[in-house]
């Protein structure tokens, strides 16, 4: 499957471009403004932004396309590495592009020594209005990024609904809206000025990786899944559980009932949510009541951990 013969191509002051193209670029123009704004809201010096940026961006789609290669069924790992530089016909891991980006973070606070948590806390920050433009942005690919065929006639006749024979879900509406929204709140704790460095990424964490295993399970994956399990998914799961360990390391009681009960949440989480997945793909249950029950089971780690920041020594109640 080659994205690129799927995608809208538009013209603008008479020059050709992928439509696509266009939204990502504003999206990472986004994620500039707000690095610009972090940097000069922390004090940094000048060019600090455009350090940040330029790691960032380097890594983040150097790792994006690594994740993509090494999880890809179709590319078969490292026995078609030809296949690798291939851009072309598509093939990036947002994952892969997350984890590149704070790599790329790591990086630029050595070189302008600064203290990496703060770095991570603004590309937390800037991550998201990007990723609400590139999901976007996927409206422009046909069929890319839906679900699988409705069966809820409820969905069916709604805004969301996008094909003529057999409508899907426009997942990426859902999921950019979810970025907006997340965006919004971590804004809220920054400008709270109230958070130690470091802390706004492990909020970042908990709240992204609870969110993305719900619309990575609405969004049928063509590219990185093996059966009914997405890899992405299962990427997301480890993001909330890593937010967990980082929330628990940064609190204050480390013995309390709190602290087992976040992390005791976690394998029982993962049992759960593989149990709502295979009856999604291969029951008849009532779709709307398992994303519900998988809504209320990822809220629960997510939620303990939040708490657990708020415990933070030395710092005021969040």
């Amino acid at each position: 499957m080659f994205l690129i013969d799927d995608a809208v191509i538009i013209e603008i002051f008479g020059i050709r471009m992928y439509a696509f193209g266009v939204y990502v670029a504003l999206g990472a123009l986004c994620a500039l403004a707000v690095i610009s704004v972090m940097t000069m809201t922390y004090g940094m010096k000048s060019g600090s932004a455009a350090m940040i940026m330029l790691f960032a961006s380097v890594f983040g789609i150097l790792f994006s396309r690594i994740a993509f290669c090494l999880m890809n069924r179709d590319i078969n790992m490292l026995n078609n590495l030809h296949a690798w530089p291939q851009i072309n016909s598509g093939g990036w891991s947002m994952f892969g592009l997350i984890g590149g980006v704070f790599i790329g973070g790591r990086i630029s606070a050595a070189v302008l020594k600064q203290n990496p948590g703060k770095i991570s806390d603004i590309l937390c920050l800037a991550l998201l209005p990007f990723m609400t433009a590139e999901r976007i942005a996927e409206n422009r690919i046909d069929y890319f990024d839906v679900s699988r065929s409705l069966d809820s006639e409820i969905f069916q006749n709604s805004f969301l609904a996008v094909g003529d024979g057999e409508p899907v879900l426009a997942t990426y509406y859902i999921t950019a809206a979810c970025m907006s929204i997340l965006f919004v709140i971590l804004m809220i704790y920054a400008i709270r000025r109230k958070e130690q460095d470091g802390k706004l990424t492990i909020r970042f964490t908990l709240l992204f990786g609870s969110v993305s295993i719900i619309t990575e399970s609405l969004r049928y994956d063509f590219f990185l899944s093996i059966s009914f399990v997405g890899l992405q998914q299962v990427a997301a799961a480890i993001t909330l559980a890593v937010g967990v360990i980082l929330a628990v390391k940064r609190s204050n009681r480390p013995k309390s009932v709190l602290t087992y009960a976040a992390i005791s949440s976690i394998p029982i989480m993962t049992g759960i949510i593989i149990g709502l997945e295979f009856a999604l793909d291969r029951t008849m249950w009532n779709k709307i009541l398992v994303y519900c029950a998988m809504i209320i089971t990822v809220s629960i780690p997510a939620g303990l951990g939040m708490k657990l920041l708020s415990q933070e020594k030395g710092n005021e109640k969040a």
